[in-house]
């Protein structure tokens, strides 16, 4: 009498528990990539309001906004002239970070430009106003602007389309009042 003692599993067996981890790998990384880029833009727009802050700072000094980075009291390590990349050269994959003077109160700004050389699954503007409290959300492709809709909570936003953090379609406005400058105590 032969006995069959076959244990272990079957060639079958084992393809389909590896297509299973494939389908169930392929539905979770779009949001895992979309989570990463979620921290990516919270990076960014965290650096922009600390640049508003160090403006507003400044146009309380001197009625003026600076035009560089060596003019503010906070700048990122590295930060010169009146760009700066937070990863180091441009094209990395990171945020190109423009600073703009602006004609008065109300229109300086300080821009986040999603950039990487490799290409971007999700490309995007990020505008911040001094004067304001919210930022400017701007998709340049479709991914782009679906993560400035999850980011302004709005149900859809089409491509090239400005939102404002604060919920609603439309680029930010800045605040209405300029603050008197400061006058140093002799």
């Amino acid at each position: 009498m032969i006995k069959n003692n076959n244990k272990g599993f079957t060639l079958i067996e084992l393809l389909v528990v590896v297509l299973i981890i494939g389908i169930l790998a392929a539905m979770a990384m779009p949001q895992y990539f979309k989570a990463v880029e979620r921290s990516r833009m919270s990076e960014a727009v965290t650096l922009l309001g600390n640049i508003a802050q160090a403006q507003q700072r400044k146009y309380l000094q001197i009625n003026k906004f600076a035009g560089e980075y060596t003019g503010l009291d906070v700048a990122p390590k590295g930060a010169t002239g009146d760009t700066y990349h937070t990863k180091g050269a441009a094209g990395s994959n990171g945020f190109s970070i423009k600073l703009n003077a602006g004609s008065s109160y109300e229109t300086g700004n300080a821009v986040a430009t999603r950039e990487n050389s490799n290409g971007l699954q999700y490309a995007y503007n990020l505008t911040r106003l001094y004067s304001g409290t919210g930022t400017t959300c701007v998709g340049t492709n479709d991914n782009g602007a679906a993560l400035c809709a999850d980011f302004c909570g709005l149900d859809s936003l089409a491509k090239d389309a400005p939102c404002c953090s604060d919920g609603k379609a439309g680029a930010c406005e800045a605040a209405s009042t300029t603050p008197a400058p400061t006058t140093p105590a002799s």
